[in-house]
């Protein structure tokens, strides 16, 4: 898997208990999936998420397969978790995908993703040419077709 095909999910955190979980601090988008299944690469090796769950409010915690003891994950605090782009339809909401798998992407021939940031329950994408523009991400402004990204509509963020 090459470095350009992965994407940051998030960040690990302490390890809980003594079982094997560990906090994951992800990207807000994702918290609304179960990542349970999910194959995931920490320091460019691959790992499989064996168990999602929340704990607490707005903590996460996974533990990945066959790393069944604190002794085992301790030295993942802190490490990054990269997913890769062969899961952008899994992730999948009103009908576009993270926008994270965009960045630095083209979205038309003037247009392209610089960034995206959060405000409230909404998604923004920060849009570069010459200059900035924000526009919001939905699917009145994008379409997500065959794996493409595509800015269908910027009359109504001028």
């Amino acid at each position: 898997m090459t470095k350009k095909n992965l994407f940051p999910l998030g960040v690990l955190g302490k390890p809980h208990a003594l079982n094997g979980y560990i906090y994951l601090n992800h990207d807000v988008y994702f918290r609304k999936f179960n990542l349970s299944g999910l194959d995931v690469f920490i320091n460019d090796e691959e790992y499989k998420i064996e168990d999602f769950k929340t704990h607490l409010k707005n903590r996460y915690l996974v533990k990945f397969k066959d790393l069944d003891s604190i002794n085992e994950i301790v030295n993942f605090r802190d490490q990054d978790v990269l997913i890769s782009l062969s899961e952008i339809d899994n992730f999948i909401s009103n009908n576009l995908p993270w926008p994270g798998f965009f960045v630095g992407s083209q979205v038309n021939t003037e247009f392209y993703v610089q960034n995206y940031f959060y405000a409230e329950e909404l998604i923004y994408l920060t849009l570069k040419k010459d200059s900035e523009i924000i526009i919001p991400y939905n699917s009145d402004f994008f379409e997500y077709k065959e794996n493409i990204l595509t800015l269908i509509n910027l009359d109504l963020a001028q």
